[in-house]
């Protein structure tokens, strides 16, 4: 989907407040909030992209970047990431990672569910917008 089509949506799965706040920030600067859903935990993110809180179930449909936070009350975001990998529809969907973890197994989970871009916590203003840049300016997106 290109980035002059009907809203653009952004998905963002984080619990941290302070990290929602940041990337809105980073959103508005770079023009790409016009539509940005925020959810603060893994099964109700599964529930929404799965369409099972929509009666036309087409909830997710439009999403065409993921930020995920790794530590997420219900589900973790390493489970999440697997079973939104195994949905067609969002096989190639973009995902940032956001975590403070350093876990290796994290981080090859990431890599093996071919994560767009991994960024540590504390999450800074830089870090945020190279992480925009690279999904909504690469080839693809």
């Amino acid at each position: 989907m290109a980035l002059n089509d009907d809203p653009i949506r952004v998905l963002v799965v984080e619990d941290n407040q302070d990290d929602r706040e940041l990337l809105l920030r980073q959103l508005r600067k770079a023009q790409m909030d016009s539509y940005v859903k925020f959810i603060s935990d893994g099964r109700e993110a599964l529930d929404f992209l799965s369409g099972d809180d929509a009666a036309d179930g087409k909830a997710g449909d439009s999403i065409i970047a993921l930020f995920l936070d790794l530590k997420l009350p219900s589900m973790g975001g390493i489970e999440l990431l697997r079973r939104i990998k195994k949905m067609p529809r969002y096989a190639r969907l973009p995902v940032i990672v956001m975590t403070s973890s350093n876990d290796p197994f994290d981080l090859e989970e990431c890599r093996r569910l071919n994560v767009h871009q991994y960024v540590e916590k504390p999450i800074t203003f830089s870090s945020f917008s190279h992480a925009v840049a690279n999904v909504f300016h690469s080839p693809g997106t």
